[in-house]
């Protein structure tokens, strides 16, 4: 079963790139184009990156033939600059300059792949797992650190997801439940359906909702998960907890700390209740849980919250080991930061088209730091 779906999966990516580049290049028939929509309906979790191909093609169409071929040369040697391997990249050997111009759907398919390796896009099918136990009864999309992904739900749901993320749900989504299991960060834009609720299991809560946007961070390794309400109304139960449930209104931000969802229910020993923050004192343990309200920037009426949807790596008061966390996801990088004070250091920006070189050098101009790079490892130190 393994071994054929692996084989499945295979073919579709292939028949996906001939396709697509034969659509773009206009050489695709009519039959082909169907079947091209089929695969896309097949695998939802390819819509995000299909769009940003989309939107890198129609750029590069506006260019005249040879720019687009000097263009293609200029992406070779940057490729290389970033250590991207062409090994396994269609076309490679066109990193020598051809005689004679290459037209047609080869070299849509060949640019395409390449655009995909050098914009992070390469993980275009990352997501194609499914649960082992009950093969092809389980939709997992998953994106790797250094990429996000969207993908719209059979409801009509759409859900973006951020890096080193993975969303899983039934084959049979929709038809009697809609649930969902989040690990890492989702931006969910939720069709209202009144006689099933959508809801969303993490390792630390449970959201219920019929119809909303709203954003929740849930990654394990975090010391927290966040839920941040757009719009609408959802309803948030802890783990261990049932019976306490939270109901956030729009502009409204749960935060909990994981260790609180680990807490068994009957270990509660006192709880403290001061305005909109709920301590909770076991032996040895201090957890907090509390509801505040979002802040909008002032200039745009954007929440940093959901600013990665934009591309946008926003920070807020946040310590220098925290930012460090995010950047890795971002970037697709590990970060050590040796000197413990550095680490404490509060920071406040945002992160647009930076490369990690030019994060890290803008960082430096509110923090004496130094770092040395070693492949996708970074080490900063006094």
């Amino acid at each position: 079963m393994s071994l054929l779906f692996t084989t499945n999966v295979l073919m579709s990516q292939e028949q996906f790139w001939v396709s697509f580049s034969k659509k773009l290049s206009g050489e695709a028939s009519a039959e082909e184009l169907g079947s091209l929509e089929t695969l896309i309906r097949e695998h939802p979790e390819w819509q995000f990156a299909i769009q940003n191909l989309e939107d890198l093609w129609k750029y590069q169409a506006d260019k005249d033939p040879v720019a687009g071929e000097d263009a293609y040369m200029l992406h070779l040697h940057r490729m290389e600059e970033l250590n991207i391997s062409l090994k396994n990249i269609p076309g490679k050997a066109m990193a020598v300059r051809p005689k004679k111009r290459i037209t047609g759907w080869y070299w849509a398919a060949a640019t395409l792949l390449l655009l995909a390796g050098l914009f992070g896009i390469r993980t275009l099918f990352s997501g194609i797992t499914r649960g082992s136990e009950v093969a092809g009864q389980v939709n997992e999309i998953s994106t790797r650190p250094g990429s996000k992904s969207k993908v719209q739900l059979p409801d009509g749901s759409v859900v973006w997801l951020n890096a080193g993320s993975k969303l899983v749900y039934n084959k049979n989504f929709g038809i009697e439940t809609r649930e969902v299991t989040l690990t890492g960060e989702g931006f969910f834009d939720v069709t209202k359906n009144k006689e099933k609720p959508f809801i969303i299991s993490t390792s630390s809560i449970k959201i219920k909702v019929l119809g909303t946007a709203f954003n929740v961070k849930a990654y394990p390794e975090d010391k927290q998960t966040e839920t941040s309400l757009i719009r609408g109304s959802i309803e948030v139960t802890i783990r261990n907890r049932p019976n306490d449930k939270i109901i956030l209104s729009p502009s409204e931000k749960l935060v909990v700390e994981n260790d609180m969802a680990r807490v068994e229910s009957g270990s509660v020993e006192k709880i403290k209740k001061t305005g909109n923050i709920e301590r909770t004192s076991l032996p040895g343990i201090s957890t907090l849980m509390s509801v505040n309200k979002l802040k909008y920037n002032p200039a745009d009426s954007t929440v940093a919250e959901i600013q990665w949807v934009n591309n946008k790596l926003v920070f807020r008061d946040e310590s220098f080991s925290e930012l460090a966390v995010r950047m890795e996801r971002w970037y697709d990088v590990q970060i050590d930061i040796t000197d413990p004070l550095i680490a404490e250091e509060r920071l406040n920006g945002i992160f647009d088209s930076e490369t990690i070189s030019q994060a890290l050098d803008a960082l430096k101009e509110f923090i004496p730091f130094k770092y040395e790079k070693d492949g996708n490892k970074i080490i900063i130190h006094r």
